[in-house]
């Protein structure tokens, strides 16, 4: 998916994947949703969402709603957060955002 939002373009095709949440495997049911966490080649981060009717991606449409998807810029901060909502594996969210993250040594 190609967008441009802010006179800025963000493209799933040539942006690094860091991390991804859901299936949209099922496209016929109403609640499907994915997210997947991009960065640019210039550091930003972004959301591309996609879901069914029932989720907050549902496009409107005369006949009520159907599947959406979206692109959300995210700050540094709100990706690493995205990252912990979602229980991203560990070892992603150190390698991405190690410099934001408090190392807490085991006490014996």
């Amino acid at each position: 998916m190609r967008r441009v939002k802010n006179r800025t373009l963000y493209d799933t095709e040539t942006a690094e994947q860091i991390a991804k949440h859901g299936s949209a495997a099922d496209l016929s049911d109403f609640h499907h949703l994915a997210e997947t966490l991009y960065k640019t080649a210039d550091g930003e981060y972004f959301i591309h969402g996609q879901g069914g009717a029932g989720t907050k991606y549902a496009t409107q449409t005369s006949n009520g709603s159907t599947n959406g998807q979206e692109i959300r810029r995210l700050t540094q901060e709100q990706a690493l957060k995205w990252c912990e909502d979602q229980s991203i594996d560990g070892d992603i969210a150190v390698e991405e955002f190690g410099e934001l993250i408090t190392n807490v040594e085991p006490t014996d």
